[in-house]
């Protein structure tokens, strides 16, 4: 996969996902953004796949 497809990707995966998020709005609400933040990146498995694709790019 090259980057520019990496990127779409990662696009297309927060177009679908992340845009709208019910959890990320009732975290953000209730604890505020840096542990809204936090859930998506430690705990959310939509966040895990784009810690994956970020790590492709790093590598290229």
């Amino acid at each position: 996969m090259d980057r520019k497809q990496v990127i779409q990707k990662v696009n297309s995966i927060l177009d679908t996902y992340c845009t709208g998020c019910f959890l990320l709005h009732h975290h953000r609400k209730q604890y505020g953004k840096k542990y809204a933040q936090s859930f998506c990146i430690q705990k959310c498995t939509v966040g895990e796949q784009l810690q994956k694709y970020g790590r492709k790019l790093v590598e290229e």
